[in-house]
């Protein structure tokens, strides 16, 4: 019996799903939701792979039904705001062979950080718009990529002072990532802000922890240097706004770039001035090519 012939449920898995025979595609899915820190939506597999929506979905339901991939239930997918996908014990198996290791050896997300999908979806989002816009401009190569998880489970701590008074804070951004050109090779720090009041505390629980871990030898022994650019994406305009406001306050260094998710596409995150610094009146692109 085809997969076609029969219904497959939206939730919950049948008793006897059709049996599924992996495909290199299948395996790429496998191996691309793990490598995008344990999570894709359904519209960041399609963008990957698929050109139809049926189809992607058709082999989505395959995959979880047979047990390589794991998704919401009812209760849970009504409080996100699209269907999302984790690797279920049959798909870690395979990527977990892949590398060469047991399953019990392999280290995997077994269930999305429910308090914060849309973040991490938000944080793939930038990663997919980042190696788009690499692969169009091949004068940028990006060269590195490191996950928020590795920062969650292996953070840096940093001191540093405000008002006169000593701190100390973990610093965990939401990814890192190093682009190269013919002239530089520039690391980035990402900070993914999906908040819509102005948050007053920016200044003291961001930007000042931020300049000093790039000054910091802990990030010199994590990067091998201490040099680096903070980007931070929010929601609009008013507390982009209030984030430069208090940038200002500091001598961020053009180290902090700050911009819009609405701004953010493969053909803009690069060459086109949609970045503002708080030493600089005009928006700038993020790179620029002699």
């Amino acid at each position: 019996m085809s997969a076609r012939s029969i219904h497959l449920p939206r939730y919950g898995r049948v008793s006897k799903p059709p049996p599924v025979r992996l495909t290199t595609r299948d395996v790429r899915i496998l191996e691309a939701i793990h490598a995008y820190d344990g999570l894709l939506s359904f519209s960041q597999v399609k963008r990957l792979f698929f050109s139809g929506k049926s189809q992607a979905e058709q082999r989505l339901k395959l995959l979880y039904q047979n047990g390589y991939l794991n998704r919401p239930d009812r209760k849970q997918r009504l409080r996100l705001p699209e269907m999302v996908y984790w690797l279920d014990k049959r798909g870690a198996e395979v990527v977990a062979s892949l590398e060469g290791l047991s399953l019990k050896e392999f280290t995997w997300r077994q269930e999305p950080r429910w308090f914060q999908v849309e973040h991490d979806l938000s944080v793939t989002d930038f990663r997919l718009d980042l190696e788009q816009a690499c692969r169009q401009n091949p004068q940028v190569s990006l060269e590195t990529w490191v996950p928020e998880s590795e920062f969650q489970a292996y953070p840096d701590r940093v001191e540093y002072t405000h008002n006169n008074e000593k701190m100390k804070r973990y610093i965990r951004p939401d990814g890192f990532f190093l682009l190269g050109t013919d002239q530089h090779r520039i690391r980035y720090l990402l900070e993914i802000d999906r908040g819509t009041e102005d948050n007053p505390r920016f200044l003291r629980d961001k930007i000042l922890p931020g300049l000093a871990y790039i000054k910091s030898q802990a990030y010199d022994e994590r990067f091998g240097h201490r040099s680096g650019r903070w980007l931070v994406i929010t929601t609009g305009g008013r507390r982009m706004a209030n984030m430069l406001l208090q940038a200002r306050r500091a001598d961020t260094k053009g180290v902090y770039y700050f911009t819009t998710f609405d701004q953010i596409h493969p053909s803009t995150l690069l060459f086109a001035p949609i970045w503002r610094r708080a030493d600089r009146d005009e928006p700038m692109p993020l790179l620029f090519i002699e």
